[in-house]
């Protein structure tokens, strides 16, 4: 007989024609990658947002507001034996992990990314302490599932690698055509956290038309006022061979975040053999991949790095052959055996 899993997210849904859809590709990956194991049920909100991820062949409720939310989660409490995934800390997610540690309920916390330094940078030091605060309570009284061990202090806890990589991101890579500019690729959500807006200024604040580089940024979210003819914003892309497709087109990605756990646009460079740059805050991610290359946050040493990836290309190539990435086949294998 099947578990039951009822997974918690602050994940916000939008319905258009009768479907459902999620912004975050992760939410509907695990649907498909665990139904087979599990009766799975997403709590999930509901919101009018941009449609990106068709989600289907599981059972969702969204909920419009927190009492909803909760009424919803309530319904899941009978008097079968169900299991809870919380998916990061948010308001939400920590209203409904107070209730099941009240009702004894088994609950695993699943962490993405480090949620303090991303509340920090967004709302400021005071209210990431306040996180925090409740970041830690929740760990205490859960199985804790990370993505890495800088997440957290807590000695306690399981890995993964978070993949979205299939045979299809690993076969017939191309080598970009050769042309005057050098086409450089952000994929991400267009957020201050993300560092987006950091780069636009890095790069294109004194655009010089005779630059020798363009950006494409591929994401969601409220387009700056004025940017620079050298950039080209493309709505997120859900067909996997349609997103593929631009970083073949591209030379050289660029993930500016100031924080970040496990980054699946890193995977996805790397998986489509093209080099990847990261600033200092989020150095980490480097890991011991061959093609990843940590830079300081300013135009010089940006430059400089791009210059210097641009002049030995081929062999950067050659030498991310050995790079060992991981694939979503392996990362639902690991979530089943923490959720077993």
């Amino acid at each position: 007989m099947k578990k039951n899993i009822i997974i918690v997210n602050n994940e916000k849904c939008s319905e258009k024609n009768g479907l459902l859809y999620c912004q975050n590709l992760e939410i509907k990956s695990m649907g498909m990658g665990l139904s087979n194991k599990y009766n799975l049920k997403f709590l999930l909100r509901k919101a009018d947002v941009q449609p990106v991820y068709k989600i289907d062949k599981f059972d969702v409720k969204l909920s419009s507001n927190i009492f909803s939310f909760i009424k919803n989660l309530i319904f899941t409490i009978n008097k079968e034996k169900s299991e809870y995934l919380i998916i990061s800390v948010t308001p939400y997610t920590l209203y409904a992990f107070i209730i099941l540690f009240i009702l004894r309920k088994k609950v695993s916390l699943y962490l993405r990314s480090d949620g303090k330094k991303e509340i920090s940078i967004i709302y400021g030091k005071i209210l990431s302490i306040f996180y925090k605060v409740a970041e830690n309570f929740m760990v205490k009284f859960s199985n804790l599932i990370v993505v890495n061990n800088l997440i957290t202090s807590s000695k306690k806890y399981f890995l993964v690698q978070p993949s979205q990589i299939d045979e299809d991101w690993l076969t017939k890579q191309k080598v970009p055509e050769s042309i005057k500019k050098i086409k450089l690729l952000y994929v991400g959500r267009i957020k201050v956290e993300k560092g987006i807006f950091s780069l636009i200024d890095i790069l294109f604040k004194n655009y010089d038309k005779n630059s020798n580089f363009t950006l494409t940024i591929i994401g969601q979210g409220k387009k700056p006022e004025h940017y620079s003819s050298g950039i080209t914003f493309l709505d997120p892309i859900a067909d996997k061979f349609e997103l593929i497709n631009q970083y073949d087109d591209h030379k050289i990605v660029i993930l500016p975040s100031f924080t970040e756990g496990y980054p699946q646009v890193l995977l996805e460079s790397l998986a489509r053999k093209r080099p990847i740059i990261v600033f200092e805050e989020i150095s980490h991610v480097a890991q011991n991949f061959k093609g990843v290359f940590v830079c300081e946050r300013n135009r010089i040493q940006l430059e400089k790095t791009i210059e210097n990836i641009n002049k030995n290309y081929e062999k950067i190539l050659s030498s991310m052959n050995s790079n060992t990435i991981p694939t979503k086949k392996n990362f639902f294998k690991q979530l089943e055996e923490i959720l077993n």
